[in-house]
């Protein structure tokens, strides 16, 4: 009875997951949801509570699933150089939310609730989005001088995942101007490092700069 249940569960988690990243939350039925899943309308509200459960619910599934797959340290060892770690965070990224077709739901449903979020976003934000972004502050904090002020490194963090985040953002546009251009696991080498070059770059000036207490990049020193 219990393995019939877990079944039931994944199939409708699975339904549920193909139809919120075509559709979004607000446009999705439960009655579609069922249909695809071959289940009765009942069996949502006994496994779920109702549809903002399954929602909230489903992007859990996706997030395990695209974090089983892809973990941002990407087998990287404890002691790694924070050069590889960065490699390694903008690698998993890109494969957990475009790159990669087993786990395009889950970036979608992502982009979505960026876009128009709903309830399930604060959610999002306590499980998952801030410890990831808390992960790449600490790694960019690694590559710049000690005394960098928080907010350049905050600034650096954000410029960093935008570049990944473009990717996701920007599919139907880029291959429209680039048709040759399919951006699947093929090309993950190409783009992921082009990505790590630019900003290892961009954070080599910065650092420079620090270094050189240039105005509104280094902490201000206290005069004693």
């Amino acid at each position: 009875m219990e393995t019939e249940q877990s079944e039931t569960r994944v199939r409708i988690l699975e339904a549920a997951a193909a139809i919120f990243a075509e559709h979004g939350f607000a446009a999705t039925t439960i009655r579609q949801i069922c249909s695809q899943a071959q289940v009765n309308l009942a069996a949502v509200n006994y496994h779920f509570g109702g549809k903002e459960g399954l929602y909230r619910d489903t992007i859990r599934f996706l997030r395990m699933r695209a974090y089983e797959s892809y973990p941002t340290t990407y087998g990287l060892a404890a002691d790694a150089l924070p050069e590889e770690q960065l490699r390694a965070f903008v690698r998993s990224f890109l494969l957990r939310t475009s790159f990669d077709e087993k786990t395009q739901e889950f970036g979608t449903i992502v982009m979505r609730e960026m876009v128009e979020p709903t309830a399930a976003l604060d959610m999002m934000l306590d499980e998952g989005i801030r410890s990831l972004f808390g992960q790449l502050v600490g790694i960019v904090s690694d590559l710049l001088p000690e005394h960098t002020d928080a907010e350049i490194v905050l600034a650096s963090a954000r410029s960093i995942i935008s570049q990944c985040l473009f990717y996701l953002f920007s599919r139907s546009v880029i291959s429209r101007m680039s048709p040759e251009e399919k951006f699947g696991l093929e090309d993950l080498d190409r783009v992921s490092e082009q990505i790590l070059l630019f900003s290892l770059s961009a954070l080599k000036e910065i650092g420079t700069k620090v270094n050189n207490a240039s105005p509104g990049i280094a902490k201000r020193q206290d005069q004693n």
